[in-house]
């Protein structure tokens, strides 16, 4: 499953219940047909790596040395559960 190209690049979002003119960082870029990095304050908390219908949880700030955090459903919640993690 791939995300929308217009979503995967940092910027910003209006929160749904937000005032619009307080905009809220979006944490993830795609960086790999099935792979995300997600950031908080600028440095990278982790990665959700999409396998089959799950969304992986890594978090550790390599690609190649993260730890699985958790195997969830929906991609939304396997980012929160990687700023979970790295809070």
């Amino acid at each position: 499953m791939v995300m929308e190209a217009s979503l995967s690049r940092p910027g910003h979002v209006a929160a749904p219940n937000a005032d619009p003119s307080a905009p809220t960082e979006i944490p993830w870029t795609r960086i790999d047909m099935d792979l995300y990095e997600v950031a908080r304050d600028g440095y990278i908390a982790g990665y959700v790596e999409v396998v089959g219908s799950v969304f992986v949880a890594l978090g550790g700030t390599r690609y190649d040395r993260a730890v699985e955090v958790a195997q969830l459903l929906t991609f939304h919640a396997a980012v929160e559960a990687v700023l979970r993690r790295s809070a």
